[in-house]
């Protein structure tokens, strides 16, 4: 334990791909026991993105005119207002599916959360770092960038709030289903090479720590550069793999696994 450090001194703990519905119980519980577990060392919790499988930051979320689509979120939701109020710094970095969050912290459960609706840099230590999601790594997917464009845009946001939370949330659920049919559902022998391409571009442009999400495949690469030392993590996801990136000041990572019994153990292991 880390206990009795600054904020600034305390471990980054990174999660990604979470893709909660309400139906996933035994998910949720195991994800609420993983951050009280980690609380009293954590100065940082960064979440890249798909916490739940729909999240949109509807003004009524919290409706107390009838029962709330999103009531089954409330558990983690109140974790991270709690993690918040112990001095937890909260990052957010919208991923495919989160949209219009920008204030829906704040407004709706009093707290500072950082929302990102795309990547950017971060100073980890002393090591100028990139931080995303990771949905835009793949410049060959230009179907999908044009999707994104449409769903991510005030008009779009516009009619899912006309729509209001029930139904947005019917069909949102319904077509994550068939994304992840398509997309996750299969047994990938390796990691997507597409995100190891965009890391090492952004180590060309000066970054030494790219670290993202998406892609559901918890992979850490090293890469020399002219001598230097670069280094790409992915998250993985919550869903299959229950694991995150730690990061402990000032220069220590290391890609792990929640496994209740144990705490957690180390990737690999």
């Amino acid at each position: 334990m880390r206990l009795g450090l600054a904020p600034s001194e305390k471990d980054w703990i990174f999660v990604s791909d979470a893709h909660f519905t309400g139906r996933d119980s035994e998910s949720m519980e195991a994800f609420l026991g993983f951050l009280d577990h980690e609380k009293n060392q954590m100065g940082h919790l960064v979440i890249l993105g798909d916490l739940f499988e729909f999240f949109f930051g509807f003004k009524d979320f919290l409706s107390t005119e009838k029962p709330s689509a999103f009531s089954d979120y409330l558990p983690v939701l109140n974790m991270l207002q709690s993690l918040y109020r112990e001095g937890i710094r909260i990052k957010y970095f919208e991923g495919n599916h989160d949209f219009f969050l920008h204030s829906f912290f704040s407004e709706q459960f009093r707290m500072k959360v950082d929302v990102y609706p795309d990547g950017c840099e971060e100073k980890l230590g002393r090591m100028r770092s990139y931080i995303a999601h990771g949905d835009l790594s793949n410049p060959r997917q230009w179907m999908y960038k044009t999707f994104r464009r449409i769903l991510k845009n005030p008009w779009t946001y516009r009619l899912i709030h006309l729509a209001g939370p029930r139904l947005s949330r019917r069909v949102a659920l319904k077509l994550g289903e068939m994304s992840h049919q398509k997309y996750h559902n299969a047994v990938q022998p390796t990691p997507p090479p597409a995100f190891r391409i965009f890391a090492h571009e952004k180590f060309l442009n000066g970054f030494e720590i790219v670290i993202l999400g998406h892609s559901h495949f918890p992979e850490e690469v090293e890469e020399w550069i002219d001598g230097r030392r670069y280094l790409y993590y992915n998250v993985g996801d919550w869903m299959a793999h229950r694991s995150f990136l730690r990061f402990t000041p000032p220069d220590r990572f290391k890609l792990s696994r929640y496994v209740e019994e144990l705490a957690n153990e180390e990737i690999g292991s």
